[in-house]
């Protein structure tokens, strides 16, 4: 593996009854780092698939840094049995792609945060079904990162597993 490749992140976290369980298995550039987020981990729900137990519906945060470029993004994660209502966002663009080999679909916007709702934050947002481990799954980055920063995520993140 060369350090250009793209490196492979597990978004876990462990139910004090159901053990630990995969959100995902997320592809990021090499650069990119994944750190625990500011909220802890929930897990309602879970469904083993080929010897893994997976995050039925539940909910996780992290943080993707680049310290080189001095770079952060927050995600959060959320899985549920049933469908999962999209954030609002302004300035919306949309777009189709696979996710894992699933039908997936990209928005990228923008949303207002802070006590006046005053603050812009750019929002590349993903949401796709998988049957295979019976969830909805979406992906939310949030931060101050650029539009094409963000879009060019989305080849890498395509990639990432769900089972």
């Amino acid at each position: 593996m060369s350090p250009e490749d793209p490196r492979e992140h597990v978004l876990a976290a462990t139910h004090f009854v159901l053990g630990p369980s995969n959100f995902l298995v997320l592809r990021l550039p090499p650069n990119w780092d994944l750190r625990i987020g500011r909220n802890p981990s929930d897990i309602d729900y879970t469904i083993p698939y080929d010897g893994v137990r997976w995050a039925q519906e539940g909910r996780a945060t992290a943080f993707l840094l680049d310290e080189h470029a001095h770079r952060a993004m927050e995600l959060d994660v959320r899985t549920a049995r049933g469908p999962i209502k999209p954030p609002a966002l302004d300035a919306v663009q949309e777009a189709q792609f696979s996710m894992g080999g699933h039908p997936a679909t990209a928005m990228l916007g923008v949303t207002r945060a802070g006590l006046l709702r005053n603050k812009a934050f750019n929002v590349l947002y993903v949401g796709y079904r998988c049957d295979d481990t019976r969830r909805t799954i979406t992906l939310k980055f949030t931060g101050k990162s650029q539009p094409e920063e963000l879009k060019g995520l989305l080849p890498l993140i395509a990639k990432s597993r769900c089972h």
